[in-house]
């Protein structure tokens, strides 16, 4: 670890981005309050589709530019798009259709399928590969701190930024904005003083249609990773968008704008803790583990429905976050070891995409259906189908373990195999 803090390349690389972080962090927190403020729910719910959609679409193309320019190059253009929405976003909020936010959002989702690939390939070329690992761990807790306090630090200029004005909301959200928008020129700068060489172009990249097809067919010969898959989709589209769109709706109504920053900054200590929490537990069957994690999301629709006081929201937030983030770290190890490297891109590119294919459209019905239903009733709903969802999958062979199991009719010969290597 000296040796890696000694890298002066990787400290400026890994603190530029940890200060990008922190603006994404502040960017949901603010995007809420001022769209909640001129647009309402519905024009809240088309803004995050149309952000989901900009991001979701174009991601494979963003794996494609990311193997055949400079990787920081890449992420600076990126962060450049991201820039101009949030100067967009602080110019144009209240003054301009929802039309044209929309087009902000998916612009800014666009922005986003570009920077991620290239932001996940770069630290191979920064660093030889005995020090990944470490690398790895260190920004994955630095981004999901940082990601915690930009939203809490959005909350509080929410709440504090306006003063006694009319529109306090509205003029502290701005400053949200402001904030954010620096952060991406402090990542811009950064990245231009690290510059990584152009990744030389492969066949793979030339073929990225015929390789996704190959991708696809590796899954389909394991059902167990694609029902995990098609669960990923279904939850997200009638569990995970409906939270997004009214947790900010029903915490900034119960709690106030702060108090939205607050569980946002504690959704971010969640995911750090669930992260610690799976480098020292090994669980014997990980499909089973992470399905339990994935079902503590479902408190945190409940509450939308209960109005329990913040700081029991707060220890909702999070056991819930830590549970999404056991599951995806036993999952994502699953995938490694379950299929070969030169599969492994396609793989959590098919698994992205269908995640969140269906997301535009979760988020963008929500406003509807809580104009129907309730807020209560969809938050019931909502919770309900994470815990059913979580629990239907383990009946899957292969799902309680997380691997490919051995076909019955080798099963002994399996366990005669090992019990011979092992003596």
């Amino acid at each position: 670890m000296r040796e890696l803090l000694a890298n002066r390349r990787f400290m400026i690389f890994w603190l530029g981005q940890a200060v990008s972080v922190l603006g994404d962090g502040m960017t949901p927190v603010a995007m809420a309050a001022l769209v909640l403020h001129y647009h309402g729910p519905s024009g809240f719910g088309i803004a995050l589709a149309c952000y989901s959609l900009g991001y979701g679409v174009p991601m494979l193309l963003g794996g494609v530019i990311a193997d055949r320019y400079s990787r920081t190059a890449v992420m600076a253009v990126a962060d450049v798009v991201r820039l101009g929405v949030v100067v967009g976003y602080i110019l144009l909020a209240g003054r301009t259709p929802l039309a044209t936010l929309g087009a902000l959002s998916a612009l800014g989702g666009f922005g986003a399928a570009l920077y991620t690939p290239a932001f996940r390939a770069s630290l191979a070329q920064i660093l030889p590969p005995e020090q990944l690992r470490q690398a790895n761990a260190l920004q994955g807790i630095a981004n999901k701190g940082a990601f915690a306090v930009g939203g809490a630090l959005a909350g509080l200029l929410i709440a504090t930024a306006g003063g006694d004005a009319p529109d306090a909301v509205a003029v502290g959200a701005r400053w949200a904005f402001a904030v954010d928008g620096a952060t991406f020129a402090v990542s811009i700068v950064t990245l231009l003083a690290i510059p990584l060489p152009r990744v030389a172009r492969s066949e793979a990249v030339q073929g990225v249609f015929r390789e996704a097809v190959e991708g696809i067919r590796a899954v389909w010969k394991r059902p167990w990773v694609a029902v995990i898959m098609a669960q990923g989709t279904v939850q997200v589209v009638i569990g995970f968008a409906p939270f997004t769109v009214l947790l900010p709706i029903v915490a900034m109504e119960r709690y106030g704008a702060s108090g939205y920053g607050t569980l946002a900054f504690f959704q971010g200590v969640g995911s750090i803790l669930g992260g610690l929490l799976i480098l020292r537990y090994r669980p014997k069957r990980p499909g089973v583990t992470g399905m339990h994690a994935l079902a503590l999301f479902a408190p945190m629709c409940l509450f939308l429905a209960v109005p329990v006081p913040l700081w029991v929201y707060v220890l909702a937030q999070l056991l819930g976050a830590a549970g999404i983030s056991v599951f995806f770290a036993l999952w994502t190890v699953a995938l490694q070891r379950e299929f070969p490297a030169d599969l492994q891109g396609r793989v959590f590119s098919l698994d992205s995409l269908l995640t969140f294919v269906l997301n535009p459209v979760g988020l963008a019905v929500t406003p509807v259906l809580m104009h129907l239903v309730g807020i209560p009733a969809l938050a019931v709903g909502s919770a309900a189908a994470i815990v059913l969802c979580s629990y239907a999958v383990l009946f899957v062979r292969g799902v309680p373990g997380f691997r490919t199991p051995p076909h019955p009719s080798t099963d002994g010969l399996t366990a005669a195999h090992e019990e011979s290597r092992t003596g």
